[in-house]
């Protein structure tokens, strides 16, 4: 009865716990590093550290096909402009977009480099390619460690229109720690990603800092600073207001993309925070950390909304579903859990 009342109190004075039960999608084998909504809502994409791609049907929750690549994958994004264009990364330096409902491959590249994120533009024209390559001998005597590269695409050939390089010489935000990348930042180690008018890429290094690349003056800004450790992803709200940035620091910031200021930290994680997502109407953001859980925050108070357990291992990756309908969250589980919105979240 003690027990019972203890637990009763403790759930009494923290609402915001939650372990209501929730959907899971099996079938992947290792960490899941990688997960993405089709515009419509209707289908969810899964990517693992072993190379197997599944698309699942959410309306029937079957799976509609898969792909065993055989390389690490690191990111799959849709096309926001077609539900059936698709682009996922490997590790090893490959570049794929494909068609989502017969895998019909429309092109495919590589990079001499660690790939770690690649994302098309709001209208579908363009495409960055985040990756990391070794420096040329000339680059290392001017102190250049490690090259932190995003490349811009049209989507119309694919051809390359313009290369950011975000690696500066001597640059202590771009330390790396030793020769052991992978194994330490295996998570979202360098992401990027498009303003809703594509008139922005943010994009972090494996630094303190975020870069943030000005179209309209093809020029970076100056840098967004304010983590104490390195970021690990970056994502832009739907209604173009907000950046969300998190960190080894277990923190994630909240931008104020106008003004550029820092308006919102979040604290309350205990672990790395490895990715997040912004809601389709951008009134909430959600956080995915190494300590197990999810935490969904309201954008513009920083109040903790909802901190859902029961993951069982880290979360490496977090998505609203572009319709409202889910949120979705994976990792180490090696399942792709979902939860729905209306039960989880206020009107």
């Amino acid at each position: 009865m003690k027990y019972f009342s203890a637990i009763l109190i403790f759930f009494l004075l923290n609402p915001t716990f939650y372990t209501q039960d929730h959907s899971a999608i099996s079938g992947y084998r290792g960490n899941i590093n990688t997960i993405a909504f089709s515009p419509d809502g209707s289908t969810i994409a899964g990517g693992d550290e072993n190379g197997n791609l599944i698309f699942t049907d959410l309306n029937s929750m079957t799976r509609v096909h898969s792909l065993e690549t055989g390389s690490n994958i690191t990111s799959i994004n849709y096309s926001p402009a077609s539900l059936n264009l698709i682009v996922y990364t490997t590790y090893e330096g490959e570049v794929n977009i494909i068609k989502a409902s017969t895998k019909e491959v429309i092109r495919n590249f590589k990079k001499e480099g660690e790939l770690y994120y690649s994302v098309f533009s709001p209208d579908g024209k363009q495409l960055a390619v985040a990756y990391t390559r070794e420096p040329t001998e000339k680059e290392q005597n001017k102190g250049i460690r490690l090259n932190f590269i995003v490349e811009l695409f049209e989507t119309g050939k694919f051809e390359k229109i313009k290369t950011l390089r975000l690696s500066k010489p001597n640059d202590p935000d771009g330390e790396m720690f030793g020769a052991k990348l992978f194994e330490s930042y295996r998570y979202n180690a360098f992401s990027c990603d498009f303003n809703s008018t594509a008139s922005y890429l943010a994009s972090g290094s494996m630094g303190k800092n975020i870069a943030i690349y000005s179209f309209e003056y093809k020029k970076f800004a100056p840098p967004y600073k304010g983590h104490s450790k390195r970021v690990t992803f970056v994502t832009f709200s739907a209604d173009g207001n907000y950046l969300c940035s998190t960190s080894k620091d277990e923190s994630a910031k909240i931008w104020n993309v106008t003004s550029g200021g820092s308006i919102i930290t979040l604290k309350g994680h205990t672990g790395t925070i490895n990715s997040a997502s912004f809601s389709p109407e951008s009134k909430y953001v959600a956080t995915a950390s190494n300590d197990e859980t999810v935490k969904i925050w309201d954008v513009k108070t920083s109040a903790l909304i909802k901190t859902l357990t029961g993951l069982n291992g880290e979360v490496i990756t977090v998505k609203f579903s572009p319709d409202g309908t889910y949120l979705a969250a994976a990792g180490t589980n090696e399942k792709i859990m979902l939860w729905k919105i209306a039960e989880i979240l206020p009107e």
